[in-house]
């Protein structure tokens, strides 16, 4: 009686609460009362969230209690590889050869080691990254593939399919193979989130020194830090913040959380030195995500003070700033009056390319124009590209492009709700700062034009380690794996 009473009082307090909403929308100016529709949506999505995740007796005593996977000493250099690719991810300007990052040759490097390991010791390595990931990456690359016969440069549409597929499908089961306890994921989170505090720290030397990181640059009191580009740091910071402050808070290792502690300064710095309000939006909308899946305790009130303090001293060293203060840059972002000048607007010119490249979809919704930047840039008429992770592979990949990014961004974030769902007590920070991450993503990619940049697909690859761990130990179903006998367990010999 007490739960069906408790369940009857939360649905009259959601009436109630969503009538007060209504009467209070129709007093307020449109704008507010847009921020507040939105803002009701996001707290009533926490709430579900919050309670879908709620864990029973059960599972919570089960996943405490089941034993982890042994590690594959044999692996040990490769894992090591995969470290240090994660702590090369924030230098997006060092390219050494072929146009590549060194965390692009790094993470390669791992991947051969681990393909020439388990050739010469003939063992497998079953394919456990989740059946929605796969089946978006496929139907995405379907699309890509016959749009391609649409595409003014073919060879660049079809190398832009290989590289979705590769940074998706071969690298997700790269992290599957080598990450293969909880202690390697939060491993690898203090090596990514310390690439990208260096990433920022970069920011911080053009804040007081100029133009001195080479393939940066340093203009309207924005920097970029070792990026190419303004919100290719926003983006970079903004998706690591959340899991840095996890780190700041609830590492079990002092040294950690000094660590962690000093990258979420040195990222905040970054994320606010790039003037990027996609970043600073998707951060804010992380932070509160994760707050609510984790709680709000003294700890994490005093980190995050310390954290703003650092910030602070950051930017006011010198006493004088040309950085734009957040509100600046939104205002400058939201000027109609800047976007005639071409001095800024983005909000509008943004708005320009989803009208152009609806307009497109409109006409032929089916087919799209290929993924090469020519045949983007002649349905836009602009070199810009379409700043947004879903109207972009539509007009490029055709109705299945748009199916395939839909659904690879659903199987990312149901495996992070699974895998938080299972998770110990003593982890579950730690995954809700991934989903957290995640989601971060999500709402940078609703207005950027990036689909294959490796920060950002970072916190699902160990999402998906995760889920695979969990999967090894029975705590969940394992769905397209490999289509050998599932007789032979993990890492056993192949049978003659």
């Amino acid at each position: 009686m007490r739960g069906r009473s408790s369940v009857t009082a939360a649905r009259g307090g959601i009436v109630v609460f969503a009538a007060l909403v209504g009467a209070v929308i129709a007093f307020i100016p449109w704008q507010v009362s847009v921020a507040l529709v939105l803002a009701t949506v996001g707290v009533l999505a926490l709430a579900a969230v919050r309670v879908a995740l709620r864990l029973d007796d059960g599972t919570r005593e089960r996943s405490e209690v089941t034993p982890e996977a042994t590690p594959d000493t044999r692996l040990k250099l490769a894992r090591a590889l995969y470290y240090l690719g994660a702590a090369a991810i924030g230098f997006l300007t060092v390219r050494p050869a072929a146009g590549f990052t060194v965390s692009d040759w790094v993470f390669l490097l791992s991947l051969v080691l681990v393909v020439v390991v388990t050739t010469m010791q003939d063992t497998r390595r079953d394919y456990l990254v989740p059946a929605a990931i796969t089946v978006g990456v496929l139907l995405f690359a379907a699309g890509g593939l016959i749009s391609t016969r649409n595409a003014s440069n073919s060879e660049e549409s079809l190398l832009v399919l290989i590289r979705v597929g590769y940074l998706t499908l071969v690298w997700f089961w790269l992290g599957t193979v080598l990450l293969e306890r909880i202690s390697h994921v939060r491993t690898a989170v203090i090596a990514w989130v310390a690439s990208v505090a260096l990433s920022s720290s970069g920011a911080v030397a053009q804040f007081f020194y100029g133009d001195v990181i080479p393939g940066g640059d340093v203009a309207y009191g924005r920097m970029t830090g070792f990026t190419p580009a303004y919100n290719n740091l926003g983006g970079l910071a903004a998706t690591a913040f959340v899991p840095a402050l996890m780190v700041a808070v609830d590492s079990p290792k002092s040294w950690q959380k000094l660590v962690g502690l000093a990258s979420t300064a040195l990222i905040v710095a970054g994320l606010l030195l790039s003037g990027s309000v996609g970043g600073m939006l998707g951060a804010s909308v992380a932070t509160v995500f994760w707050l609510a899946l984790r709680g709000v305790s003294l700890r994490l009130v005093v980190g995050v003070g310390a954290v703003a303090g650092s910030a602070f001293v950051l930017m006011t060293a010198t006493g004088v700033t040309n950085a734009p203060s957040p509100v600046e840059r939104i205002n400058r972002v939201t000027s109609a009056q800047e976007a005639e000048q071409g001095t800024g607007g983005t909000f509008y010119t943004r708005l320009d390319g989803y009208r152009a490249a609806w307009e497109r979809i409109h006409e032929q919704p089916l087919i799209g124009v290929g993924f090469d930047e020519k045949s983007i840039d002649s349905v836009l008429g602009t070199d810009h590209g379409v700043h947004n992770i879903i109207l972009s592979p539509w007009m490029s990949g055709g109705v299945l492009g748009l199916l395939g990014v839909v659904l690879l961004l659903y199987g990312a974030f149901t495996c992070g709700l699974t895998t938080l769902r299972l998770a110990a007590t003593r982890d579950r920070s730690l995954l809700a700062a991934l989903l957290a991450s995640l989601v971060c993503f999500i709402v940078f990619a609703m207005g950027e034009p990036i689909l294959f940049v490796r920060y950002g697909w970072f916190p699902t690859a160990l999402l998906v380690a995760v889920r695979a761990q969990q999967v090894r130990m029975g705590l969940t179903d394992r769905r397209l794996v490999s289509p050998r006998r599932r007789g032979i367990a993990y890492g056993s010999p192949r049978p003659s």
